[in-house]
């Protein structure tokens, strides 16, 4: 057989395929492709189903075939074979014209050299002849809104497919379908849920970029274990923010890769899992680390929207639950409202006089209105009418009249058009309040953490995201053409944020003893001494720098010390640094690197000696302006510090802010050619003006076709 072109169909099409082709179709529901022709079914799925099975004639009721050649045509083909026999199958049916097959087989690049041989052979199959793979090594995709369920997980042994409005792609097959189940249980329903797998050809940024312009969709879900193209990436980000769907992302693989930490840094602590988070943050995507919040907080975005602002309502029977929500709420910033003084005079109506507070507690309820559920629903409408409550919480333990209190306070909160949400904590003895909560469509949880990281992503949500403006200084790539390759000492790396309007420290480079004491004379004693090398990046822990050196004679010590230091490295060095002595100041780092999915990246954080030990960094794409600037550097630990903390004296933090955005405009200006820099210390002055860079590196790569973002 040869190869020929199969239909190159869209990801639309094999999300809705007028024809599904199924590989080993069995009549018995204990085989992995019995379960999938039973469960396209079981869920009503209004394409043709074809099997595919030389040993049968009629599987489950329809025709089988014996080759795929010889089938009707095909749009989607499942496929659940040894990996070795995999090529051959591939080669039947894109000479049988079907447009995609599902890879379910694993045993290729995922287990070592011999299985990245079998993928490459797919993947170019797939190039050369136009039929889409979805895999290998996935678990399959179910689309809700038409009852194709490609999986064989017995998690679809359900009635029926919550159908809803979350999209879900992630390159893990197993937590697919944990997510379904997980999610099923509690009422929430999708559109589709996709598993990409080892992405040989279709990966989870084609899906993404699907479920964006698909109606059915409204909340993107995305599990991230690594990207191809953090670019494209970013880009559908952005359109998703502009069609307003809400994307929400939980990424694996958090550890960060330090291949350059002993020669920068900003390399050490930019790593990959930072930059992610920074780009996810400035493009506005809700980041979370636990599937079943993912999956809470779509829920949320899906039926309420975004968030408004103001705080949460709490309301339980039980005081205890209420104290334990607000304790574990103000721990994640997830603010409680005030309640407004009308709020309080009306609640009178329900409530005893000495508890008219949020949390509410209904067990101090005016006694002669009866049990709880009697006055349940009439405390959640006076609640919910305060405009300063954005939400509305209940806390459920058990208590009397459990189902009838439980639905009157999900049925109120339903009803008050508000974002709502119970937290359950009792066990199977509820299992009938959680019947209730879903027939009235009141969102729960099982769990205390999960509702409380839920409604902390949740309020964390803004339905705008930062859009980079142009930094105050903007020199250009031209201004770069002379800058030299490689590894840029002290000096040329601080003549190089000079250019971008940088302060650096007054400083001259000498060789001989004479010439370093002219240049202390020069600048002003006190002076430091350092040595000017590349084969040392802790120049402090070598033993390469000197301080606060008073006159020539200890300067002439200092000299006499670093050289014999400078004589033993390989090969020797004879460059100082007479450099003026910034003491006294906070300080800070500051950083940028070229990470190779997302471009331009800077950073900034508590500096000095104990940066990696802090390791109190924030990061952010480049461009930024100095707003932006200082946004970012409000979340850095020593924020408090520069606003003059205990009675100290607030420092420059405007000159913190544009030294940090020039230094983004450097990073965004390099292109290509941005390794890294690192700016440590930038120390801020105590007098409250300016900063300085007391010491600097750089790495410039050479000059690539590659394109900024």
């Amino acid at each position: 057989m040869t190869d020929r072109a199969s239909p190159r169909i869209t990801v639309d099409r094999i999300l809705h395929p007028a024809s599904v082709a199924v590989f080993g179709a069995s009549d018995d529901r204990s085989k992995w492709a019995g379960r999938i022709m039973y469960y396209l079914a079981l869920h009503g799925y209004v394409g043709e189903v074809i099997p595919i099975n030389p040993r049968r004639q009629i599987v489950q009721g329809k025709t089988c075939y014996a080759r795929i050649a010889d089938a009707p045509h095909v749009d989607v083909a499942i496929i659940a074979i040894p990996a070795p026999l995999v090529p051959a199958t591939l080669r039947e049916c894109a000479d049988a014209g079907v447009g995609c097959c599902l890879i379910i087989s694993s045993g290729f690049a995922e287990v070592g050299p011999e299985g990245a041989a079998l993928q490459r052979e797919i993947s170019e199959l797939s190039r050369r002849t136009g039929m889409r793979l979805v895999g290998p090594n996935c678990l399959g995709l179910i689309n809700v809104l038409n009852g194709m369920a490609l999986t064989s997980a017995r998690v679809l042994e359900v009635e029926r497919l919550h159908r809803g409005r979350i999209g879900f792609v992630t390159q893990s097959g197993a937590i697919m379908l944990s997510i379904f189940n997980r999610a099923h249980d509690v009422g929430i329903g999708f559109s589709h849920l996709v598993s990409v797998g080892n992405q040989a050809d279709l990966d989870l940024a084609d899906f993404f970029e699907h479920m964006i312009d698909d109606p059915a969709t409204a909340v993107i879900c995305l599990h991230v274990e690594g990207l191809r193209d953090g670019r494209r990436f970013l880009d559908l980000i952005r359109r998703a923010r502009r069609a307003g769907k809400p994307v929400i992302a939980l990424k694996t693989g958090r550890s960060e890769l330090g291949e350059h930490a002993a020669r920068s840094h900003t390399a050490s602590l930019a790593g990959a899992y930072p930059v992610f988070e920074a780009a996810c943050r400035d493009a506005g995507v809700v980041l979370v680390d636990d599937p079943d919040v993912m999956v809470l907080v779509a829920n949320m975005l899906a039926r309420f929207g975004a968030p408004t602002e103001g705080g949460i309502a709490l309301l339980s029977p039980s005081g205890g639950i209420n104290g334990i929500v607000a304790d574990r709420l103000a721990d994640a910033n997830v603010p409680l409202a005030v309640l407004r003084p009308e709020t309080r005079q009306s609640l009178c109506e329900v409530m005893l006089p000495t508890h008219l507070d949020n949390p509410v507690d209904l067990g101090a309820r005016r006694q002669e209105l009866g049990e709880t559920n009697a006055v349940a629903a009439r405390a959640v409408e006076l609640v919910a009418a305060d405009p300063g409550v954005n939400a509305i919480v209940i806390a459920l333990t058990t208590s009397p009249n459990y189902e009838a209190t439980s639905k009157a306070l999900g049925a109120a909160a339903v009803a008050s058009g508000k974002p709502c949400f119970t937290i359950m904590t009792p066990g199977s003895v509820a299992d009938g309040v959680r019947a209730v909560l879903r027939e009235i469509g009141c969102p729960y949880g099982d769990r205390i953490d999960d509702g409380v990281r839920m409604l902390a992503a949740y309020t964390r949500y803004v339905p705008t995201s930062r859009m980079a403006r142009a930094p105050d200084a903007k020199p250009g790539r031209a201004s770069l053409l002379d800058l030299r390759t490689g590894y840029l000492t002290e000096p040329d790396a601080k003549a190089l944020l000079a250019r971008y309007g940088i302060p650096v420290t007054r400083e001259r480079v000498v060789r001989a003893r004479d010439e370093a004491v002219a240049a202390a004379e020069a600048i002003g004693f006190p002076v430091a001494l350092k040595a000017v090398t590349d084969k040392v990046v802790h120049k402090s822990d070598a033993g390469l720098v000197e301080l606060a050196l008073a006159d020539p004679d200890a300067l002439g010590r200092a000299w006499d010390k670093i050289r014999r230091r400078l004589a033993i490295l390989d090969p020797p060095a004879d460059t100082l640094l007479v450099q003026e002595m910034v003491s006294g100041g906070l300080e800070l780092i500051l950083g940028a690197k070229r990470d190779p999915g997302f471009g331009p990246v800077v950073m900034i954080g508590s500096g000095g000696i104990l940066v990696e030990l802090l390791r109190d960094v924030q990061l952010a794409l480049a461009p930024i302006d100095p707003a932006e600037a200082e946004a970012l550097l409000r979340g850095v630990k020593a924020w408090p510090l520069l606003e003059g903390y205990r009675g100290r004296g607030r420092l420059d933090i405007s000159a913190v802010a544009s030294a940090l955005s020039r230094l983004s405009r450097l990073a965004v200006d390099l292109g290509s050619r941005l390794g890294e820099i690192d700016v440590n210390p930038l120390i801020v002055r105590t007098d409250g003006h300016g900063v300085v860079a007391a010491d600097a590196r750089a790495v410039i790569a050479p000059e690539t076709q590659d394109q900024d973002l």
